[in-house]
């Protein structure tokens, strides 16, 4: 299976060769990127790699110039094998929540395990800007590696949550981005 190119804030804004703010607080309200194109997990736009690449203006205008040698450096430390251009292509992604909406714990459980290391939870495929994220594949298929390494058997595979996920039509923790800053100040 091919792995997919995705982009958090901080590397979009790394392609670009802009401030890791340029995202949020210029191009998302200014309508020249939208949270709707983005997969939200946990809270946080995940754009598709591929959306990120055309983004760019024509080589030779002014603005928004693709860093070519730091896309192919980004591709690499992914191991990413293709660029799909709308959060459609983009395989089930979970982060810390909804790590614990698949287990039934919470998230801060997920995170303390994540730290702790040893069998519990398998790598992240990705590191995204700060944040790990896994395919739904891989948590799936460490399940029960994870749910026997669980004290007192705490952590148990909600289905529900498996098929929300991958279904597109997961709503829990983590679906939607939180107001805050500017973005989540009231107009009026």
């Amino acid at each position: 299976m091919a792995k997919p190119l995705i982009v958090g804030r901080k590397e979009f804004a790394r392609i670009y060769n802009v401030a890791q703010t340029a995202v949020s607080d210029l191009w998302v309200p200014r309508g020249l990127v939208s949270y709707e194109d983005a997969a939200i997990v946990s809270g946080k736009p995940f754009w598709p790699g591929g959306l990120a690449v055309d983004f760019a203006l024509p080589p030779g205008s002014r603005g928004r110039q693709l860093d070519e040698t730091l896309l192919t450096e980004l591709e690499k430390e992914q191991g990413a094998t293709s660029r799909p251009k709308s959060k459609g292509e983009l395989p089930p992604l979970v982060g810390l929540q909804e790590y614990g909406a698949l287990f039934g714990v919470t998230q801060q459980v997920v995170a303390s395990a994540r730290r702790r290391g040893g069998e519990m939870l398998p790598a992240e495929d990705y590191l995204l800007s700060g944040s790990p994220l896994w395919m739904l594949s891989t948590v799936l298929d460490a399940a029960s590696e994870t749910m026997e390494h669980s004290r007192k058997g705490t952590w148990q595979l909600q289905e529900k949550v498996v098929e929300a996920l991958r279904e597109g039509r997961y709503d829990g923790p983590g679906s939607s981005i939180a107001a805050r800053g500017n973005y989540g100040a009231k107009k009026g």
